[in-house]
This record gives structure tokens, C-alpha cells and sequence, in this order.
């Protein structure tokens, strides 16, 4: 495994903030390798009435495209033109033809050239203020003026994408040393009118990737149930760096104190009767806030990212977890499989969140054109989540599987809490 770690060499950062002040849009460069930018209003080739229509209609593409199983290496289909208008039409509203923002992108990327055998590339920090542009599908951005249907930003290892929440809090220490230890969820009640869920073709493809790392390099174990208090007894057993869930997952809007419309973002459980319950990402994030050594969540299930900050996913940033990947759009059951086998296997080869998901992502525009673009990348971290994975011999192979939960009673009142959350 050391190959691939030894070419790791970072990121540098640009970081883009989005603001709204009345019904006109703004963006800012707090930093960038070529330096700051103040603030330039910004105009998107689309109204703010119409952002809910438009992400719609995206969604609606990336799902027609993907029934329509439509052979890659053809002529771009009707459906990823959509998604090309749309990625081509941000691009250069935001970083071509906002002067003092497409200025500093492009002598970042020139500065990023100049050390490439130094630097991985420029990491954009989108910070997205308005919830109603965070809530489109910014990784399709395409740059148009490349003349390459493939000319998707997050596609190309130089430009990975990064959702960056502010939120408050200590910016965790990221590098760990080996054993790597991830947490694996299955939990697939019946829901009436919900897909069932192929989970053994993904847990299959996560334990095949896992399969000839060195003994003792991974220590990788499926929770023994579907339910939350499977979830918060086993979480409780030992550190974990990766927490990895399949499943459904969804959004419900509510009215708050004011009359405003809102929405939350949940995952779905068992309710240990057969039945199924909601558990929104505030919640999950309480779970699994106890484990301090908890790095990364996987949210392998359908709308784990809808409402970007409303998301499950951008929850569990809000509760202290460093980094989340979570899922925008309905996923299919074959690209959520290939989404976990491939991201694993370049998690554990030694490379960074970052370019394992941009890895991640070439692999399924090979087999999709475009469910590649469904996983988003959540962070609040300063820098790049590298796993160093060292191996101990004295632990074994990697056994991906389930150990019994020991009901240890130091645990009752903090499960008698959660019951009570969750009733």
C-alpha cells in the first residue's frame, strides 16, 4: 500500500464564497493561491424563481438517463445536454465572466501547473450562503471552452469539489495511523412504495475491495442489526474512523415558528419490529458524535445531500464529523454499488477523500453517464482527509462482519435517552 501514498502530495485551496443580498447573487475569493478577490456580483443564467424547477428538471435527467441505459461513447444524449447547459451556464457565470473571481481561478490553476510535480491540484471550497442555489448539482460544472464532453470539473484530479459548511468548532486533526476501522449499516425495511434495495450487491463490492489489502492494514465490521439502537450500542465498542450506511433516505419540509417552509434531511432505520423510522441527520449526527476518532460518513442512500444544508449529510459536518459523502439524487442500485466498491479501494491504496472520490467518479462515467455526478462532498476540515493505514501483522486479516453487541450496562441510560429521542 505504500505506492500510491508516497504520490500524494495535496491540495491548494481556492475558496469561493456565494452570498445574496436582496434578489441579487455575489461571490468572493477569501483565498486562493493567486490571493484574495472582494466581493463581484455574479449572473446566473437563470432566475431565482425558477431554481426549484431547475433542479427538478436536472434530477429528472440524471434518472431518464440512466433508464434509458444508453451506451457511453456515443453522442451526448438529450438528457446530459441538459446537465452540460446547466454545468456550462454556472461555469461561466461564476468563473469566466465574473472579472475579479475568473482572474484569480485562472492564475491559481496556472500556479497549480507550475508545481505539478508538487501539488495534487486546486481543491474548490464552494461555501454556498443562499439555500437555494445550495441546493443545485454544482458538481456538474462544465467548462465549455475545453470542447470535451468530458469537460466536468469534478471528472479531473486538478479540481476536485468540496461543499465547505462554516460551521463552529475545532477543526479535527485528520491524519490517523492504521488500522483503518470502518463501520459498516445495512438497515432495508419495507417501505410501501420504496425500491428494495439490492444492500448485498454493495456490501459484496465494499468487502472484495477490501479483500487484498495486507493483514492488518483494515478492520472493517457490519453493525448486527438495522435499527438505532444497534447502531448506538455497537458505535459504542470501539473507535471508528469510517461509518458507512446503506440504505433509504429522504427529506421532509415542515413550517418553523415563522411560517417558513423548511426541510431536514433523514436516513431510514429499523424500528427492531419490522417496521421502519426516520432518523434525521441531527439525530445520526448525536450517535455518532461520541466517537471521537470518527473521520468520514458514507451516506450510500438515495437524497442523503438534498438541501445541501438541510441534508443528513451536511448535519453530521454540523455535529464535528470532519468530512461526509453523501448522495444528492436517487442512486441506482448498480452505481451505488460501484460508488462503494471503487471509493474504497482508493480510500485504502493510500489516497486522499478527495481525489478517491474524483477516482470514484471516472470509474462510474464509465459504466453511467451521469450518476458519477450524484455524490457530494461535505467538509468543514482545513485540509485534505488522508487515511494512513499502517499494517500490524498481529491483527489479522481484514474480516469484514458482524461481532455481537455486548449489552453493557455502563450503555443503559444513554440507550434509555435515545429510545426516548427516537419515541
Amino acid at each position: 500500500m505504500g505506492h500510491d501514498m508516497a504520490a500524494q502530495k495535496g491540495y491548494l485551496d481556492f475558496d469561493l464564497y456565494l452570498s445574496r443580498e436582496g434578489d441579487r447573487y455575489f461571490a468572493e475569493v477569501r483565498g486562493s493561491p493567486a490571493g484574495p478577490a472582494e466581493k463581484a456580483l455574479v449572473r446566473f443564467p437563470f432566475g431565482t424563481d425558477l431554481l426549484e424547477t431547475t433542479r427538478l428538471a436536472l434530477e429528472n435527467a440524471v434518472i431518464r438517463a440512466r433508464l434509458k441505459n444508453e451506451l457511453r461513447g456515443g453522442p451526448v444524449s438529450s438528457d446530459e445536454k441538459i446537465l452540460q447547459q446547466f454545468g456550462a451556464g454556472v461555469f461561466r457565470a461564476v468563473f469566466q465572466e465574473t472579472l475579479s473571481v475568473a482572474t484569480k481561478f485562472a492564475s491559481s490553476l496556472d500556479m497549480v501547473r507550475d508545481k505539478a510535480e508538487e501539488i495534487d491540484g486546486l481543491r474548490l471550497k464552494l461555501h454556498v450562503e443562499p439555500p437555494e442555489l445550495a441546493m443545485l448539482p454544482w458538481e456538474f460544472m462544465f467548462d465549455n471552452s475545453l470542447r470535451d464532453d468530458d469537460a466536468y470539473l469534478c471528472l479531473r484530479y486538478r479540481s476536485p469539489l468540496v461543499r465547505f459548511l462554516d460551521v463552529a468548532g475545532p477543526h479535527t486533526t485528520l491524519q490517523i495511523d492504521g488500522p483503518l476501522r470502518i463501520l459498516g449499516m445495512v438497515s432495508n425495511p419495507g417501505v410501501p412504495g420504496w425500491e428494495k434495495l439490492d444492500t448485498e450487491a454493495e456490501r459484496e463490492r465494499i468487502e472484495t475491495a477490501l479483500k487484498g489489502v495486507p493483514p492488518g492494514t483494515v478492520d472493517f465490521k457490519w453493525v448486527p442489526g438495522g435499527s438505532p439502537d444497534d447502531l448506538f450500542d455497537f458505535i459504542q465498542e470501539g473507535s471508528w474512523h469510517i461509518f458507512h450506511f446503506i440504505g433509504h433516505g429522504g427529506v421532509d419540509e415542515y413550517i418553523d415558528e415563522e411560517g417558513q417552509t423548511r426541510t431536514r434531511g433523514f436516513v431510514v432505520m429499523q424500528d427492531g419490529h419490522g417496521g421502519a423510522v426516520k432518523v434525521y441527520g441531527s439525530r445520526l449526527g448525536v450517535m455518532l458524535q461520541g466517537n471521537g476518532s470518527l473521520r468520514l460518513a458514507v451516506l450510500n442512500c438515495c437524497d442523503g445531500a438534498r438541501g445541501a444544508f438541510s441534508s443528513a449529510g451536511a448535519a453530521l459536518v454540523s455535529w464535528d464529523l470532519p468530512m461526509v459523502v453523501a448522495m444528492q439524487f436517487p442512486i441506482s442500485n448498480d452505481a451505488a454499488a460501484d460508488f462503494a466498491g471503487r471509493f474504497y479501494k482508493s480510500i485504502v491504496s493510500g489516497q486522499s477523500v478527495e481525489r478517491a472520490l474524483t477516482t470514484t467518479r471516472q470509474f462510474m462515467r464509465s459504466r453511467s453517464n451521469l450518476e458519477w455526478g450524484i455524490p457530494v462532498l461535505f467538509s468543514r476540515s482545513g485540509s485534505s482527509l488522508l487515511f494512513q493505514v499502517e499494517s500490524r501483522d498481529s491483527e489479522g486479516p481484514v474480516s469484514p462482519q458482524a461481532v455481537p453487541t455486548q449489552q453493557a450496562g455502563g450503555n443503559a441510560l444513554a440507550r434509555e435517552e435515545l429510545r426516548r429521542l427516537f419515541s
